[in-house]
């Protein structure tokens, strides 16, 4: 009975520490972070400080994609419609700061609500007034056609590497995937202040809840910072916030599957070794 109550001990002695060390420090030094995220409801894939959308207004992806022709092609390809970049990528980075998305997949990565908004006022809701993309003057039936189009040639079953690509590949380089960004590191330097990180360790560094939220508003928990606000949807940032905990950590599924074989072997033997104990004193007082 004596082992027992001293193996008790040690367990919640060394639950204290592990809680002392990990939530109880993170709470500490990263305050000012879950105030944020908990301050701004974050995050918010309702996107609830934009406009509505006109739900009475329907888009038609047939118009959507003269509209997208008429105003979208002299920055924008369309690899899925065989409609190539005007401009190769350093040429069109130099041009704009940053090389222009194509246009393929963005109808799902992005939320529409959002995705109505940029069309409208682009600096206004990627919160990003230095963005190289002007507002087009577009009524909205013809925003909501493009939407419409993009949403009908988007790929339906993106996984968490090509949402990454996707969405962050124009800026971020991922270099443990020996992917590299388009734009010349001193061309983004000059567009956005400083060369945005290379993503390979970054769900180490900041944590995957840290991720979800700066990606959801990054002027919410960074102000200042020269990360536009992109407009993800839900299903999309967290592909990507997966995506970048595999990479950044690709041993963890085998290192748990370890941890927890040792744990079992270790409980095996505690117990074996108290059977014996059990049986050598037997009788012993």
């Amino acid at each position: 009975m004596k082992e027992l109550k001293i193996l008790i001990i040690m367990i919640i002695l060394v639950l204290i520490g592990y809680w002392g060390i990990e939530p109880l420090a993170h709470s500490i030094m990263h305050k000012h972070i879950e105030e944020a995220i908990h301050k701004n409801n974050l995050p918010d894939y309702e996107y609830s400080d934009l406009e509505p959308m006109p739900h009475s207004i329907k888009g038609d992806a047939k118009r959507g994609k003269e509209v997208v022709q008429m105003f979208c092609t002299s920055c924008h390809g369309v690899k899925v419609d065989n409609v190539p970049a005007p401009m190769d990528p350093k040429t069109a980075a130099e041009s704009y700061g940053v090389v222009p998305p194509d246009l393929s997949n963005l109808g799902a990565l992005l939320d529409e609500k959002f995705l109505y908004n940029f069309l409208k006022d682009p600096a206004k809701a990627s919160e990003f007034p230095k963005i190289s993309m002007p507002a087009m003057g577009l009524d909205d039936q013809q925003i909501m056609d493009v939407i419409a189009y993009m949403k009908s040639i988007a790929k339906k079953d993106m996984d968490g590497k090509e949402a990454t690509i996707e969405a962050c590949g124009r800026c971020h380089s991922i270099k443990y995937k020996k992917f590299y960004t388009d734009a010349p590191p001193d061309v983004l330097k000059a567009y956005l202040g400083k060369v945005p990180p290379d993503f390979s360790v970054i769900h180490r560094a900041k944590g995957g809840e840290y991720i979800i939220a700066f990606v959801n508003k990054p002027q919410a928990l960074l102000p200042g910072t020269s990360m536009p606000r992109v407009g993800l949807n839900k299903e999309a940032t967290e592909k990507i916030e997966q995506y970048l905990g595999e990479i950044a950590d690709p041993n963890k599924e085998a290192r748990t599957k370890i941890g927890i074989g040792v744990l079992l072997y270790m409980l095996v033997m505690i117990g074996l070794t108290y059977a014996w104990k059990k049986k050598m004193w037997k009788g012993i007082h």
